[in-house]
C-alpha cells in the first residue's frame, strides 16, 4: 500500500510528539499542576529563612451533619492554589455522641511541634479535629485518606507522618502530584509531610521550580513543537488537495476550446473540399 506524502509527513509529526511524550517525566502528571495553573508559593506558618513573604495559610472547615446517629461523608480543601491540605472521609466514619445534628470538621495549620527523630518538616503541621472532642473516628475500608502539599518538589520522596500521644508514625503515603502527596488518615491528630533532609529553600517556587520541579521544558517544548507541525502538515495537506482539485477542473474547461477548434477546422476543411468541387 503506498502511503501519501501529506500522510507521512503527519505520522512524522505524531513520532515527534511521541519523543515529546517520552522525553518528559513520567512521575511528572501533567494534568494535576495544570499549564497555566501554577501552584503559588507555599504558604508557611513560620517562615523559613529566604522564603517568600506569602499570605497566612488557610484552614480547611466542613459542617458535617449526622442522621440517626450517622455522620455523612466529609469532604474539605484548604483555599491555596493547589490546597495545601485536603480530607475526604467517608460515610458513617466518624463517631459522634448520641444526640448530636451535626459538628465542624477542621484542618488547621499549627505551629510547628518538634520534627520526627531523623526527618525534617517540609509542609506545615496540620490539626485535623472536630468542634466536639468526644467525635471519634473508626476504621473502615475504603479508607479515609488526607493530601498534602509539601513546601518544594525535592527529592527523596518524603512520607506523611500523623502526631499523635506524643508520638510521630508513618502512614502509608504515595505521591500524587510533583510535590503533593496523599495518605491514609486512620484517626484525627496532627499530619505533616516529613523528608530525609532539610527544605531547600532554593527550591521554593510553588512547587514546580528547582531541577527536581514539574514536566521538563525539554519535554514541553518538543511536544509543543509536535502539535503546531501535525497542524500545520494537515493544513499543507488539505490545500495541496483542494488545489490539485482545481487545477483538474481548469484542465477539463481548458481542453474543451481545443476540441471546439478541432471541430470548427474540420467544418472549414470540408467546406472547402465541397467548394473544390462544385467548380
Amino acid at each position: 500500500m503506498t502511503v501519501s506524502r501529506p500522510l507521512r509527513a503527519v505520522l512524522a509529526g505524531l513520532v515527534v510528539l511521541a519523543l515529546g511524550w517520552l522525553v518528559a517525566p513520567h512521575w511528572a502528571p501533567p494534568v494535576y499542576d495544570g499549564v497555566g495553573f501554577p501552584d503559588e508559593p507555599y504558604r508557611f506558618v513560620v517562615r523559613p529563612a529566604g522564603a517568600p513573604t506569602t499570605k497566612a495559610p488557610t484552614t480547611a472547615t466542613r459542617v458535617v451533619p449526622v442522621t440517626k446517629g450517622t455522620a455523612a461523608a466529609a469532604s474539605l480543601s484548604s483555599a491555596e492554589q493547589a490546597p495545601q491540605v485536603s480530607i475526604l472521609i467517608p460515610t458513617d466514619r466518624l463517631q459522634a455522641p448520641a444526640g448530636t445534628d451535626k459538628f465542624v470538621l477542621r484542618a488547621t495549620p499549627v505551629h510547628p511541634i518538634a520534627a520526627p527523630s531523623g526527618g525534617h518538616f517540609w509542609s506545615d503541621v496540620y490539626d485535623v479535629e472536630t468542634s466536639d472532642p468526644h467525635v471519634t473516628m473508626r476504621d473502615a475500608s475504603p479508607p479515609a485518606t488526607i493530601t498534602l502539599r509539601a513546601a518544594t518538589a525535592q527529592r527523596p520522596y518524603p512520607t506523611i507522618e500523623r502526631y499523635a500521644d506524643g508520638t510521630w508514625t508513618k502512614v502509608d503515603t504515595v505521591p500524587v502530584g510533583n510535590d503533593i502527596y496523599q495518605a491514609t488518615l486512620p484517626g484525627l491528630g496532627k499530619y505533616a509531610v516529613i523528608g530525609s533532609s532539610a527544605l531547600d529553600v532554593s527550591q521554593l517556587n510553588g512547587g514546580t521550580g528547582g531541577k527536581n520541579g514539574g514536566t521538563s521544558t525539554t519535554g514541553v517544548i518538543i511536544a509543543v513543537v509536535a502539535i503546531g507541525v501535525v497542524i500545520l502538515l494537515v493544513v499543507i495537506g488539505i490545500r495541496r488537495r483542494q488545489q490539485a482539485a482545481t487545477d483538474d477542473e481548469a484542465g477539463e474547461y481548458g481542453d474543451e476550446p481545443d476540441e471546439y477548434a478541432e471541430e470548427a477546422d474540420e467544418e472549414a476543411d470540408e467546406e472547402a473540399d465541397g467548394e473544390g468541387a462544385v467548380r
